[in-house]
């Protein structure tokens, strides 16, 4: 799933540093002028207002202080590369789009920092020294602003773009996830699918870099996988008359679903199988819709997806190991603050769901007797350690 950006000129890239787009993010996503004292719990009207604020100072510090530059010109390279809409009537969108551009920004640097990082070599006379940083090495303090900025961008510009039953809704989240769905005007350009596949777009490119991936899947993937399962496998209603009125084409729905197996290969296998079993609808939806109260379940489509995504990685060497971590290594046990009688009906219940889950023959094995051979030296090898 190719994403924009990626070539952008060594001049900027050579220039930018990463203080400078570390600090722009730290402005866009500043409470700006709110009395609150955090973006994230703002509601309604003053989000709305914040985050108009916020885009309109940063474009304002781009346009006037110097220090800044260099940012800018890169930036806007950037954006004239990119395929994908920046702006739009729905704030929201906009404020996505500036801080998807930022983190481009930020992993074009990174990159090239790292290519021109040359380590002296080692001083023998103190071997016990640790070795030279590489300049893309991010702070404890620098990793919080990503983290936040990707916060943003999968609350804002991944999650209200969901269907019903399709990940955890944002309601059920946080309060801040709530105000997020109701002030999210789906009604104007661009299209909510385009929307997403964006924000997927550029997120996975983003994660080409080693530490920001890590950033991104550790906390993101169950989200992440969420719109690429929607954009590649959700049935289309109909096939559009005009090219105009395709949202997606064909060829990016099989870049979405080549990009789904690509990270449910390259992450921790537990953490997929966390994931997949969250996604097809294992755990109890806590929450329900206000107006109609009914309780959305995962479609079919996407459990029949899910389920063979499961039996994929179970087929696979050590599946057996990947499944039970991934659910015994899940919420933990019990309710927080039960009793030892609920901890342990809950731990009873995640060995109930493993047996089910290891008993059953996947559909894609060419007999039971080839399954049963495959798993069970796994399951042995569980047992003796």
């Amino acid at each position: 799933m190719a994403a924009p950006g990626q070539a952008a000129g060594g001049e900027a890239l050579g220039k930018c540093s990463l203080e400078s787009i570390l600090e722009a993010l730290k402005l866009l996503l500043s409470p700006g002028g709110s009395d609150s004292g955090s973006l994230q719990i703002t509601k309604h009207d003053v989000l709305l207002v914040t985050l108009n604020s916020n885009l309109s100072t940063l474009e304002d510090k781009l346009l006037k202080d110097p220090h800044w530059r260099k940012l800018k010109f890169l930036r806007d390279e950037i954006a004239n590369k990119a395929e994908w809409p920046k702006n739009s009537v729905d704030v929201t969108w906009s404020f996505s789009s500036q801080a998807l551009l930022l983190l481009l920004c930020l992993k074009e640097t990174m990159i090239h920092l790292a290519a021109d990082f040359s380590p002296g070599k080692p001083d023998l006379r103190t071997p016990e020294a640790a070795p030279a940083l590489s300049p893309d090495t991010l702070s404890i303090s620098q990793q919080k602003t990503v983290q936040s900025a990707l916060q943003f961008v999968v609350t804002l510009g991944v999650c209200p773009y969901l269907m019903p039953g399709v990940g955890v809704p944002l309601r059920c989240r946080t309060e801040f996830g709530a105000v997020v769905q109701d002030v999210v005007c789906l009604d104007v350009p661009p299209h909510a699918t385009r929307r997403l596949y964006s924000s997927c777009k550029v997120l996975l490119n983003v994660a080409h870099h080693t530490s920001l991936g890590s950033l991104i899947f550790c906390r993101h993937f169950g989200d992440l996988a969420a719109g690429l399962c929607q954009l590649g496998f959700c049935p289309t209603k109909r096939k559009p008359l005009n090219p105009e009125e395709e949202v997606l084409t064909e060829e990016e729905r099989t870049l979405s679903r080549e990009a789904l197996r690509d990270i449910l290969d390259q992450v921790y296998q537990p953490l997929a199988v966390r994931e997949l079993l969250i996604l097809q609808g294992g755990p109890p939806q806590p929450c329900t819709d206000e107006n109609t109260q009914v309780r959305y379940r995962a479609p079919a489509w996407l459990r029949r997806l899910c389920g063979q995504l499961l039996s994929e990685r179970l087929m696979r060497p050590s599946g057996v190991q990947a499944v039970v971590r991934g659910i015994l290594e899940g919420a933990g046990a019990g309710v927080a603050g039960g009793s030892d009688g609920e901890a342990a009906a809950a731990d009873w219940k995640k060995c109930d769901l493993i047996a089910k889950i290891l008993a059953s023959c996947p559909q894609q094995c060419l007999s039971p007797e080839d399954y049963y051979r495959d798993i069970c030296p796994q399951k042995f090898h569980l047992v003796v350690l």
